[in-house]
């Protein structure tokens, strides 16, 4: 492998103008989604830089030296990204130990390793870390790795294919190789944006084409062709004064573009899967040409004035803390709301990350591990060596424990409300009687906490599916349409089948929170509050009461809805409704005089769980997980007051 010195592209101070640009939209995005419901789109702006940036120092190292040091190549893009990222992981596991409910450890334990080892976007996908999810109760820490991922990932393959590239256009005439490479990286772009084309379903939440290395690579890709075609041998080698020129006049529409796009396109755009993003991620190449220029255009100098400039030196270790601080430092641990609580994450992010960039990522970057402790070099060294595999051992150690845990009390939590329950003994009735859950993933966590062996007369036979409903229609939260997950159309059309199958002694359907949201049915929203949403409850229990009946199931039940104080509240409006209160009880009264006027029994899970208001723990364990679903040992709990309701239901004739 040729080994020569590594040598950074000229610098350009515009770039880092839009890096910063990029990373303000994803901050303003998660702290105040409403404000910036496109913000999520910095990241794409992202993907198209790296992507240009990689290309051009590689094939500018080509150029020199008719080769690329892969070693060293691989070696600056571990020293320029690894340290910080470790040393936010480190952060993240600690306040994890203080502030993060013993049966969400094990979860974000393994979240850290995976991002450590830059497998976080899979990771998120496969566990259902919806990246749009405005309803998770906790979510992950370091959700916002994912992007990381996929960037190593390039990283680390994409040298290896531009090497087979440039090897295989060797032959062609000079004046072709760069076009021949070109319409190489384009075509894979185009493949990859096919691939996103084919999985996109309309309607359907989108995370795995959002996570997805496969589905996300031709943004990167276009980068790098625009890299290969007008990069040049460090940022313009070629004669291409005209063409700067031009692009730098077109780069001024092109900022309005993404602008605006931040600024009004939501997530639930379908149009933007996949050729919406090919067309942004086009028109993102514009001021990015303008930006590395050799001559320095109107535009340029906008993006290199001091604030975006200074924004954009800081932007990697400021995308890296953002998420942390949001997660961790919200209305449970600060008295601060709305405006002021976003402005105080802002703040403590840019501290974070300013003392990052200063102290870990520019030290390291410029002299190694041994910069970061100029009077003890050999300790700093040390420490960084060990840091690596000790977080990963750390976070192994607290998964295995935090299995075995999820009842211990809360460590850190913070105005805890406890109330005790002291159980009846439970006497089984002489039959077995099977019961079906039907409902979301609240039931769901009632069902995987269910001690079959206190209960010996109770044949569970769960119906439920995590974030779905067994009706038809979406919820709508600020006059926008949230799409159901990919299987939901399967569950609502299947649920009633399986009760056929189970020919469960009782139905329970327990209230989804959704209950309590705005919903759209046949193209018409229906305001919660109003006599057409009462309509709209009544007749959707109508409907999934004729769906248990017509199973031949002579009892059904419903289980009224418990109140909830989940998490980031005051980023959510869906959380903050479902949080609600008021709308709980105004649902349950719904609920119970439809449940009397059908003469269907109620098991009354709020009086059980809401007495006085909220309770954050049951005999001194938590209650929930995540704000909505049950431990296993608080599930256990629930179970010893829920068995004998249904007990009792199924005495009767």
């Amino acid at each position: 492998m040729p080994q020569h010195p590594h040598k950074s592209l000229p610098y350009r101070p515009a770039l880092d103008g839009l890096r910063g640009i990029a990373v303000a939209a994803v901050v303003i995005y998660h702290v105040w989604p409403n404000a910036l419901p496109g913000g999520w789109l910095g990241v794409d702006l992202f993907f198209v830089l790296s992507g240009f940036l990689i290309t051009s120092l590689l094939t500018t190292e080509w150029a020199r030296w008719g080769s690329i040091s892969l070693l060293g190549f691989w070696t600056a893009r571990a020293r320029r990204l690894l340290p910080s990222l470790v040393a936010m992981l480190l952060a993240v596991t600690v306040a994890s130990h203080f502030w993060t409910l013993p049966s969400r450890r094990s979860a974000v334990s393994w979240d850290v390793v995976a991002a450590l080892f830059y497998g976080a976007n899979w990771r998120m996908y496969v566990s259902n870390e919806a990246y749009f999810a405005t309803d998770v109760g906790l979510p992950s820490p370091v959700r916002h790795t994912w992007s990381l991922a996929i960037e190593e990932q390039y990283y680390l393959l994409y040298p290896l294919l531009l090497l087979a590239l440039l090897f295989a256009v060797r032959r062609a005439r000079p004046q072709w190789r760069r076009h021949l490479l070109g319409v190489a990286l384009l075509t894979l772009a185009l493949l990859s944006a096919w691939r996103m084309q084919a999985l996109y379903v309309p309607g359907i939440d989108p995370s795995r084409v959002y996570y997805g290395t496969d589905t996300r690579v031709f943004e990167l890709l276009i980068g790098s062709a625009a890299g290969v075609w007008v990069g040049g041998r460090e940022f313009g080698g070629l004669r291409r004064r005209k063409f700067d020129t031009v692009a730098g006049y077109l780069a001024w529409p092109a900022l309005v573009a993404l602008a605006v796009a931040f600024a009004v396109l939501h997530d639930d755009v379908s149009a933007l899967f996949p050729y919406g993003l090919v067309v942004l991620n086009l028109i993102a190449v514009l001021p990015i040409i303008a930006g590395a220029a050799r001559r320095r255009s109107a535009v340029a100098t906008l993006l290199a004035r001091e604030p975006l400039r200074r924004l954009g030196l800081i932007s990697y270790s400021l995308y890296l803390w953002h998420w942390p601080v949001v997660v961790f430092l919200g209305p449970t641990r600060l008295p601060l709301r709305g405006l002021e609580l976003g402005a105080t994450q802002i703040v403590v992010s840019i501290a974070l990350a300013s003392a990052s960039y200063r102290f870990v990522e520019q030290p390291i970057r410029a002299g190694g591990l041994r910069s970061l402790m100029p009077t003890a070099p050999s300790s700093a060294r040390l420490i960084g060596i060990i840091a690596v595999p000790a977080l990963v051992v750390a976070n192994v150690v607290v998964a295995q424990r935090a299995d075995g845990s999820e009842g211990a009390q809360s460590v850190g939590a913070t105005a805890a409300s406890s109330f005790r329950f002291a159980p009846q003994p439970y006497v089984p009735l002489r039959t077995v009687h099977r019961i079906s859950l039907i409902g979301n993933s609240i039931p769901a966590s009632v069902d995987a906490a269910f001690p079959a062996s206190r209960y010996p007369d109770i044949d569970l036979r769960p119906d439920s599916s995590f974030g779905c409903d067994p009706f038809g229609g979406a919820v709508v939260v600020a006059g926008k349409r949230e799409e159901p997950l990919a299987n939901c159309a399967q569950f609502r059309t299947q649920w009633s089948k399986q009760l056929r199958t189970d020919r469960p002694d009782l139905a329970a359907f327990f209230i989804p929170q959704t209950m309590v949201l705005d919903h759209t049915i046949d193209g018409r929203t229906v305001a919660f509050g109003t006599a057409a949403y009462t309509t709209f409850i009544r007749s959707t229990l109508d409907g999934v009461r004729q769906g248990v009946t017509s199973s031949r199931i002579a009892r059904f039940v419903v289980v009224t809805l418990a109140c909830h104080d989940q998490p980031l509240a005051q980023i959510s409006q869906k959380v903050a409704m479902v949080n609600d209160i008021t709308r709980v009880k105004r649902t349950n009264a719904i609920v119970s005089a439809w449940a009397k006027d059908r003469g269907v029994p109620i098991v009354d899970q709020f009086g059980f769980l809401c007495r006085a208001g909220f309770h954050s723990e049951i005999n001194g364990i938590p209650l929930y997980t995540d704000g909505l679903h049950f431990s296993p040992a608080s599930g256990a709990i629930f179970w010893s007051w829920l068995a004998p309701q249904f007990q009792q239901i199924l005495r009767r004739e």
